[in-house]
């Protein structure tokens, strides 16, 4: 704004000295020069009029508003005056706008990452627990892992997993946690019964804000009266449903709408786990079964012993084995071949299933030796045991051909070892060993020792 002033100077200089040459060469003195003199002074008063109304209506305000823009606090410029306010307040709306632009921009901006950031958290937790799970193949240790490294992760401690039992044909409560710890696991269920049975049946989702609002949700199978919030998800692998997962909450509309499709994906994740697991485990019990009497074979015997008597050492609690042969086996096989051989060890699988607890665990050692575990199974019980085993193999009567009947005995010895025996690791080569003893004395007998 500087030059301004030198180009004004020199224009009204040069007019100024202009007039006054022509004044001169007109005549000087005379009427002509009198006239150019006079207009000569009303061009210096014109000049100096329109450099003050210059200097004082543009030239200082265009300034003052260039100071406040480079300063950056013209957003009202209110020390603006004269001719440019309308300038001014137009720069000022214009600057106002690109502001709250600008603003808002910037509050895009942070709520985009917000909702990266939380989106990248989710992602990172479904890995994670997708990881807990996927890599867990035992069914017990899955719903064990449950609450300790997936509900606890996405901080929901209060749940209950419920799985459809081919067998009773209803939900049972597989993995929970929260409430009261005296009234244990909720109830079975059959499907249709209830939210978690309706659930189950339609595959839908249910999301109760209020329990007691809701007369069909009330206590929902569950004598749960401090439950007030309820969201249920069922579990589906392969479109069908296998079981529903349940969310609870002491407080009222607890549970947002954006939980749901969050815990459709955790059901997903659950229920593939879960159906992998079973498969697993099915897979497994066979490996562990003789094919023929679908009792445990030899190894699975071995496996199963050391973790009883780990438990019996654990606990200080009593354990025994019985070890057992039939007699005269080969004489069957001999007689009437291996197809009724077959059928005799059926037979006895029989009898011990049905003489021995659920807890036991009875297996085919080998040809016509059969094993069996007593877990928690004194001298006394031990012996009642060993003793109906043999007493119901020897009423055992089986048709052959050519109309004969065929009959046996087993050979039973069992060992005791109570919670401070001291060979307790030799259990199985002593009830062996007393099987034998039994056998040398006569068919059918049954020894027994406490180690």
């Amino acid at each position: 704004m500087q030059g301004w002033r030198l180009i004004f100077s020199v224009f009204w200089g040069g007019v100024f000295a202009l007039t006054l040459l022509v004044a001169v060469l007109t005549g000087g003195s005379g009427g002509n020069g009198a006239f150019f003199a006079g207009a000569a002074a009303g061009e210096a008063i014109l000049a100096l009029g329109s450099y003050l109304l210059l200097e004082w209506y543009v030239v200082r305000p265009v300034e003052q508003l260039r100071k406040e823009v480079a300063a950056g606090e013209g957003d009202s410029f209110k020390d603006v005056e004269g001719a440019l306010v309308p300038l001014a307040e137009a720069i000022s709306g214009r600057l106002e706008r690109s502001v709250s632009t600008l603003r808002e921009a910037i509050r895009a901006r942070e709520e985009t990452q917000a909702s990266l950031e939380s989106g990248v958290q989710y992602l990172r937790t479904i890995a994670e627990v997708s990881t807990a799970i996927a890599g867990t193949l035992d069914p017990e240790e899955l719903y064990r892992i449950i609450p300790e490294r997936v509900m606890r992760r996405l901080d929901l401690n209060d749940f209950c997993i419920m799985v459809y039992s081919e067998e009773t044909k209803k939900l049972v409560a597989k993995a929970h946690a929260g409430g009261d710890p005296k009234e244990g696991p909720p109830p079975e269920l059959s499907p249709g019964e209830g939210i978690a049975g309706k659930v189950f049946l339609s595959g839908e989702a249910a999301w109760v804000p209020d329990v007691r609002e809701s007369p069909e949700a009330r206590f929902f199978g569950w004598l749960r009266r401090d439950v007030r919030s309820l969201l249920c998800v069922p579990l589906q692998s392969k479109g069908k449903s296998i079981g529903v997962l349940m969310l609870h909450h002491s407080n009222p509309n607890a549970f947002k709408p954006e939980l749901l499709p969050t815990m459709r994906v955790l059901a997903s994740y659950l229920a593939i786990a879960m159906e992998n697991a079973e498969l697993f485990g099915f897979v497994k019990s066979l490996s562990e079964k003789d094919s023929l009497t679908l009792l445990y074979n030899h190894g699975a015997f071995h496996e199963k012993l050391s973790i009883e008597l780990e438990r019996s050492s654990r606990y200080n609690r009593p354990m025994a084995v019985i070890m057992m042969d039939l007699d005269g086996f080969k004489e069957i096989n001999d007689t009437y071949g291996h197809i009724t051989g077959d059928r005799v060890l059926a037979l006895v699988a029989g009898v011990l299933g049905a003489h021995l607890r659920k807890t036991d665990i009875a297996a085919r050692y080998g040809g016509d030796e059969f094993a069996v575990i007593l877990p928690e199974t004194d001298l006394s019980s031990s012996a009642v045991i060993a003793g109906r085993i043999a007493e119901g193999i020897a009423a055992i009567r089986m048709e052959a051909e050519r109309g004969d009947v065929i009959s046996f005995t087993a050979s039973v010895g069992y060992a005791v070892c109570g919670p401070d025996s001291g060979d307790r690791d030799q259990i199985l080569g002593i009830a062996d060993r007393l099987m034998y003893d039994s056998k040398r004395r006569g068919r059918g007998g049954v020894l027994g020792l406490q180690i």
